[in-house]
Order: C-alpha cells, then structure tokens, then sequence
C-alpha cells in the first residue's frame, strides 16, 4: 500500500486576508463567551450571531449569487468554518442548511 502524499498549496492572498477578517470578528464576538460555551459548537447556535455572520455574507458563500449567495471560492469557505470551529463559533444553527441542505437543493431541487 503507498502511503498518501498531497502537495501543500498556497491559498489566493484574498483568502488569506479573509483569515484576518473572521478572526478579528471572532475576537470581537466571541471575547466574553465561556470556554464551557464554545466546546459545544456543533450543538450550540445563537441567531443574533448567525445574523451577523449572513450580513458578513460567510453563509451560502459558495452559493450562486440568484439564489442568495455570494459566488466565493471553496478555499474561502474553507478558511471561514475553520475559523470558526477553531474559535468554538456557535454556527449550529445554521450549519446544516449552509452544508447539506442548501446544496442539495441547489442541485436537485425544483
């Protein structure tokens, strides 16, 4: 069996300085938030936070812009939900929509 082997990539500078933008946001967002808190990202949601995260535009990232979203890369949307894992961002509430539903119904929804 070989053993696996994937090149490193550098991420587009936007996508880097997107990085900058998520944490700063965080920093301020989530500053005050118990550490008990954000062990239960998966579970946890707060829809004044989901609000501000559509209005940053970071959910349906990848989405078409006629059905509501903002045509950005998989990269950005990459470095947008490790961010937010990382930091324990209560993104449960919008989580399953953004990654499952949504695009199932993008693609096979009439």
């Amino acid at each position: 069996m070989q053993p696996f082997r994937f090149d490193l990539c550098e991420l587009p500078g936007e996508t880097a300085g997107l990085r900058g933008e998520i944490r700063s946001f965080l920093a301020d967002e989530l500053g005050d938030m118990p550490k008990v808190a954000r062990a239960q990202t998966w579970s946890g949601s707060d829809a004044a936070f989901s609000r501000k995260m559509g209005a940053k535009g970071w959910i349906g990232m990848t989405w078409p812009k006629q059905y509501g979203g903002h045509e950005r890369s998989f990269f950005d949307r990459y470095v947008m939900l490790e961010e937010m894992l990382a930091a324990g961002a209560p993104v449960g509430a919008h989580w399953i929509g953004d990654r499952q539903s949504g695009p199932l119904l993008l693609r096979f929804g009439t």
